[in-house]
């Protein structure tokens, strides 16, 4: 140290007094600035600029640490000296604990090395030029968690003293809160553009009807959330589970016909996930064929799995802009938003695509089907033959009227009052028959078989079944009228009233079957849907799932019941033919019994004999699904079965046979009528009636013959026999 005069220790004192005021004034303006600015650079740019007036410096580096808690990142380079000879940003990049940057990252506190060419823990960057410098390194520290560091170089030795030290470690506390609340600030910008992104996407989706549509909307919404050259679509065939095109953006014309298709090999080595979004890079790509790569060169795919239903699966691929892109975790988690938005749009798609089946089904009925608000009574639903029939049926698109309004005002009182006792009674029945004016004026006679039950919120429902009844009130009057005058006229009356009276019962028996077939399976589906609805994203997968599950089954069971009625009216009116085919019936049993649904694990036992013949398959497996239908409804849940299948007479015999209580001898050719299932023994699940009388209609087609007996031991023996065309 120089020995200085009296004098010049003063001058040397205040200059350090002068100098330290100056940096308190720089420290005390610039932590308001920094916390001021939002963004990671211009952070570190203001602090390289104004770091130069207080302490000399040739070069000056700020480093952040990334996620991965070992990278740390040069964001600023500022100095004299903008870069040393032959060195790149590649070779700033650097780790914890690698060179005097690393190491004071690791240990967390200033380290100075005051001739940073001979330090033992300075790293020489090769290529570059060996020059005597300074070089003092200041962590950023939040609490004991460090976010980066401060490096300052000087050329030559020794040139940063203990001053500058404690003005770059007090920078450098203020530094590491204002990038931190820039952080914490760019994540939360972050996460309002992907809520903003995903609430639009959601909102161009609501309403959607159909599964390819909502496929159409993701695909066109995607380019806008991440970056993307082309984005494509596919759906899954359950069947054969490969992959077809459903809609795309981006594609190049001539790839189309390559990529139309994918097989399910391919799919299944593509797809690492069915349930996450998950990202491939060409290197994982370069095994697939060059047809499959949408791009002449391979290019990073960004593949976001959609689950509607146990076998709906669809696939979208967004696909990058050039060979070197990649997708980054926000873009992972604004696919998973995108898949959980799409796939929520799907199921209600698919949902709405049931409804509108039913809707289908309930208007193909010649009845009107209803429900109603309990407490006001106002139509929530009704079939379009209200429309059509009612003359107070009002208009489909005008505010629903209340029940009674179409009665007749002399019935009108006495009816709404029956109907009110009922709804007090949730369960109870009520047959109603009262007057109402048809849609041109005229008068006709309606009987209302009404229903009060109860929704999974305890709240009461009310439905109906109303059926046009007026013929057979005017057979009655004028059945009534001609008692006075003619006693064999009365005779013949009363016999064809009697005939209508049949008829009307067997129509009432199957609307009744079939309000409880389409009501079971329906109630199930909007409770179940309902849930969904309610519940968001808060319910479990698994519930989720177990509901969806629900909802799937009973749309089959409504699906089952629709084909039964077009299969017996297309034979009625005969408009079916059989399309035969030779087939090993005994192969078609068996897997028609191991697949079925309706036997809730009943002791089976097949006996079966390959037997080829020239039958329609689709009819024959219709006919062993009735009748295996037919025995599980009527005979007790311990009750075994036996099915057997044999060659005869030309033909094959197929029998169904049970162990339940039999079937009386005046009933074993009328129950292979329609709708006659009610009168056979009693049963918690009648049906509509219909299932034999389809198995006898399609034996008939075949040139065969459907009949029941009695099976030794009690039970009953259902055959069909099918002869062999030639």
């Amino acid at each position: 140290m120089l020995d200085l005069e009296p004098g010049d220790r003063r001058a040397a004192q205040e200059d350090d007094e002068l100098r330290s005021v100056a940096q308190l004034r720089f420290l005390h303006g610039l932590a308001p600035r920094l916390n001021a600015l939002g963004d990671v650079e211009a952070i570190a740019g203001a602090i390289t600029d104004e770091l130069r007036t207080l302490i000399d410096y040739h070069n000056c580096r700020i480093y952040l640490l990334q996620n991965d808690g070992v990278t740390l990142w040069p964001i600023v380079f500022r100095g004299s000296l903008s870069e040393y000879e032959g060195e790149t940003l590649d070779e700033l990049v650097t780790v914890v604990g690698e060179g005097i940057t690393g190491r004071a990252v690791e240990s967390g506190s200033t380290y100075y090395a005051p001739d940073a060419l001979n330090d033992p823990t300075a790293v020489q960057i090769p290529g570059t030029s060996e020059i005597d410098e300074s070089v003092l390194a200041v962590p950023l520290s939040i609490g004991d968690r460090v976010t980066g560091v401060i490096v300052l170089s000087s050329l030559g030795i020794d040139q940063f003293d203990q001053e500058d030290v404690r003005v770059l470690e007090v920078l450098a506390s203020h530094a590491a809160v204002a990038f931190e609340n820039a952080r914490l600030l760019q994540q939360e910008r972050e996460a309002a553009r992907t809520a903003s992104a995903l609430l639009g996407l959601s909102q161009a989706l609501t309403g959607t009807r159909d599964v390819v549509t909502v496929l159409e909307r993701v695909t066109a919404a995607v380019p806008s959330l991440v970056e993307a050259e082309a984005v494509v679509a596919y759906l899954r065939d359950p069947q054969t589970g490969g992959y077809r095109l459903a809609t795309h953006r981006g594609l190049p014309d001539g790839v189309l016909r390559n990529v139309e298709r994918v097989d399910p090999k391919m799919a299944a080595a593509l797809l690492n996930s069915v349930s996450h979004p998950f990202q491939l890079v060409p290197e994982d790509l370069a095994w697939v064929p060059r047809g499959y790569l949408f791009f002449d060169e391979p290019r990073a795919w960004l593949i976001v799995p959609l689950r509607w239903e146990t076998d709906e699966l669809a696939v979208v691929i967004a696909v990058a802009h050039d060979a070197e892109a990649r997708y980054t975790d926000r873009d992972l988690t604004l696919a998973r938003g995108i898949g959980d938005i799409a796939s929520l749009a799907l199921g209600s798609a698919r949902r709405f695509h049931e409804l509108e089946r039913f809707h289908e089904l309930v208007d193909s009925l010649d009845a009107i089907f209803w429900e109603a608000e309990p407490h006001s009574l106002r139509f929530t639903f009704r079939s379009r033959k209200a429309y059509t029939t009612l003359l107070d049926g009002g208009d489909a698109d005008a505010p629903p009227p209340a029940w009674g309004d179409h009665v007749h005002p002399e019935d009108r009182s006495q009816a709404v009052r029956a109907l009110r006792e009922s709804i007090a009674t949730p369960g109870h029945q009520l047959s109603l028959e009262y007057r109402a004016a048809g849609r041109n004026g005229d008068p006709m006679w309606l009987r209302d078989l009404v229903h009060v039950t109860t929704s999974p919120q305890g709240e009461p429902v009310v439905r109906g079944l109303i059926v046009d009844i007026t013929a057979r009130k005017k057979a009655e009057e004028a059945l009534r009228r001609s008692e006075q005058k003619y006693a064999e006229a009365f005779r013949r009356e009363r016999e064809a009233a009697h005939r209508l009276r049949t008829l009307d019962e067997m129509k009432n028996t199957f609307l009744q079957a079939v309000s409880h077939d389409l009501r079971t399976p329906l109630t199930s589906i909007l409770g179940s849907a309902v849930t969904l609805e309610h519940a968001g994203f808060e319910i479990p997968r698994e519930d989720a799932i177990d509901l969806l599950h629900r909802i799937a089954a009973n749309a089959r069971k409504l699906e089952r019941l629709l084909s039964d009625l077009l299969d017996l009216d297309r034979l009625q009116r005969g408009i079916v033919s059989p399309q035969r085919r030779r087939i090993d019936v005994a192969e078609l049993v068996t897997r028609v019994v191991r697949e079925s649904d309706m036997l809730n694990g009943r002791q089976i036992e097949l006996e079966t004999d390959r037997v080829v013949v020239n039958v329609d398959p689709a009819k024959v497996e219709r006919i062993v699904e009735n009748l295996v239908a037919n025995a599980g409804r009527h005979t007790p849940p311990e009750a075994p079965l036996w099915i057997r299948v044999c060659g005869q007479d030309g033909g094959v015999l197929l029998a169904v046979e049970d162990a339940g209580p039999g079937v009386a001898d005046d009933l074993k050719e009328a129950i292979f009528e329609p709708f006659r299932s009610a009168e056979l023994a009693p049963s918690p699940s009648p049906g509509v009636g219909i299932g034999l009388s389809l198995v006898a209609r399609f034996a008939e087609l075949h040139g065969g013959r459907a009949w029941v007996e009695d099976r030794p031991g009690g039970g009953s023996s259902f055959r069909v026999f099918l002869p062999d065309a030639a």
